[in-house]
């Protein structure tokens, strides 16, 4: 994945551990930012010793609008400064190389730390970040007759939440060398999977079957294997990384197996012809992982024709993309390899369909329709795919080449976050809960979107077991049960140096508010850990252009339970 969303730290007197951003010595410049103004200043030093780090990168960034903020580098003495800063409620972060990214009072890698909130005229001036070194994982790849394959592509991945499914993304990549040895560095704390994908040059040719029948013939090849071994990731070894720790001697072996070949034609409807360029790629079906962490392969069709090689057995989807007469299109094909090559896959490329439509704006607040953005999401796909436009500026919008599916609405832009997504339909039908429907050269009505400012505001406090307040806690809004599918009405946030938190654009229903000290991000997503928590969560109900003002209790941790 992706790089990781920044979190936050805060100043506080109950804020401690090695990576939180606690009280330093005092070295107090002079404010110049005003009364009008706020200003912060500190020290970043490596983690374990007072050695000052020179030239770490500082952000301050707005809750609200992350496109705006402030930056700063720390000078030779470790020490940074940022004044003149509006006041408002902030994520502040330092990332330096070499080092893990650090926000203000995160304390462990499910932590995010805290919203720094800067009063009018505020100065916080001894901010200290003791910095982690990065975790590696180092190894070396060998064939079965112990020879080192180069040019391997060798994936740390971890889990996540997305959408209420745990799947697994990559945290970083290596290459391995002409001695087959490979580092993967830039990890943090946590649980990873390593997997290793072969070059196709290193791939065998040796046929492995002599059966009259071409169509049945197979190869020797090497799949994607992971640590310490397998092809099958349910059966392969989690490693526990600790903050900077340096893991050796991850090494493993490609073992050949019997691979085959997929071929095919593109043919254009829209210019009747075969595709004359076209990029293709196959993506491996496996339900855990992100549809680009489990590509098998990518190439270019040849007038119409394509072909992979050296492909395990499996269940796969054919993807092609093409911007034939000027706009991009795209087409998907189901394909099963099941111990045969498979030849004869046809796939038909046309127009797409146009939608169009129009996006509506309710509420006191204005909106400038240039910064929206109108996607369709297919959450069957098990790739990055979908269609989207930027809405005109008179809030018409049109959508072109959109491919059979069931889609989401998602609206994304630089509002204000007290607009929420009120309405969206076709032909005067509710799409929002059960979604859009495309058919092949049936494109529906227009589109009606409705984005209203009148969503409700959540304001609190969070307080521990001693009722004190408790910064850099997770508050998630979690609808009612039968909307739980809808993933656009969850929101989180986390808490100030305060204990206060603000929830802002929240659509009118019935939700319950959860509080972690430490968790998994999205993890609330999902239904079974939701499970255990359930009755530990506030209710409330949110109405048009409410106000909600709210106490809650953090949710102690769950304790290991113990044999008998």
């Amino acid at each position: 994945m992706p790089a990781r969303l920044a979190r936050l730290c805060v100043l506080f007197l109950f804020l401690s551990g090695a990576c939180a951003a606690q009280e330093a010595p005092s070295r107090k410049p002079q404010n110049t930012s005003g009364k009008d103004t706020c200003s912060i200043a500190g020290l970043v030093v490596k983690l374990g010793s007072s050695e000052p780090l020179k030239k770490a990168h500082v952000y301050l960034q707005k809750v609200d609008d992350p496109r705006s903020g402030y930056s700063a580098h720390t000078d030779a003495t470790g020490h940074f400064a940022i004044q003149k800063i509006d006041s408002g409620r902030y994520n502040l972060r330092v990332e330096h190389s070499g080092y893990v990214s650090q926000s203000y009072g995160e304390n462990s890698s499910s932590s995010r730390g805290a919203i720094l909130a800067l009063a009018q005229g505020r100065e916080i001036q001894d901010l200290l970040f003791r910095m982690v070194p990065q975790a590696v994982i180092s190894g070396r790849i060998t064939d079965e007759d112990g020879d080192p394959v180069s040019d391997v592509q060798v994936q740390a991945m971890r889990h996540y939440f997305r959408e209420g499914k745990r799947t697994l993304e990559t945290e970083a990549l290596a290459q391995t060398n002409d001695l087959g040895e490979f580092r993967l560095f830039g990890l943090t704390r946590g649980r990873y999977l390593i997997r290793a994908k072969i070059s196709e040059r290193w791939q065998p040719s040796i046929p492995a079957s002599s059966t009259s029948d071409p169509s049945a013939a197979a190869q020797t090849g090497y799949a994607p294997v992971y640590y310490p071994g397998t092809s099958d990731q349910s059966r392969a070894a989690t490693i526990e990384v600790a903050p900077g720790q340096e893991i050796p001697a991850v090494d493993f072996t490609f073992i050949p197996i019997r691979t085959f070949r997929v071929q095919g034609r593109v043919f254009d409807t829209v210019l009747g012809q075969p595709a004359k360029h076209c990029f293709i790629f196959l993506v491996h079906h496996e339900p855990n992982m992100s549809g680009w962490n489990s590509r098998q392969g990518e190439t270019d069709c040849n007038n119409g024709s394509f072909e992979f090689s050296d492909l395990p057995p499996g269940s796969y989807n054919l993807v092609v993309m093409l911007s034939g007469s000027g706009k991009q299109r795209s087409a998907r094909v189901p394909v099963n390899v099941d111990n045969t090559n498979v030849d004869d896959v046809r796939v038909t490329v046309g127009a797409g369909n146009e939608l169009t439509g129009r996006v509506f704006v309710q509420g006191r607040e204005s909106l400038d329709f240039s910064d929206v953005h109108l996607w369709l999401i297919d959450p069957e796909q098990d790739f990055n795919g979908g269609a989207g436009a930027v809405v005109k500026p008179d809030g018409s919008l049109t959508i072109e080449g959109v491919p059979e599916g069931v889609y989401q609405i998602r609206v994304h832009g630089g509002f204000s976050p007290d607009f929420y997504l009120k309405s969206a339909s076709a032909n005067g039908e509710n799409i929002l809960e059960k979604g859009l429907t495309v058919g092949a050269g049936s494109a529906p009505g227009p589109l009606e979107i409705v984005l209203s400012s009148a969503g409700t505001r959540i304001e609190g406090t969070v307080t521990d077991e001693n009722d004190l307040p408790s910064a850099g806690v997770v508050v998630a809004l979690v609808p009612e049960e039968k909307r739980r599918h809808q993933f656009r009405l969850y929101k989180d946030t986390t808490t100030d140096q305060y204990g206060q938190f603000i929830l802002r654009g929240v659509a009118p229903g019935t939700y319950k508010l959860f509080s972690w000290k430490e968790v998994e991000d999205n993890s609330w997503q999902d239904p079974d850990f939701l499970a255990s928590f359930e009755s530990k969560g506030t209710k409330i109900a949110a109405e048009e252009d409410g106000h909600i003002t709210i106490r809650l209790k953090l949710i102690p941790p769950e304790k290991p339970q113990q044999g008998p």
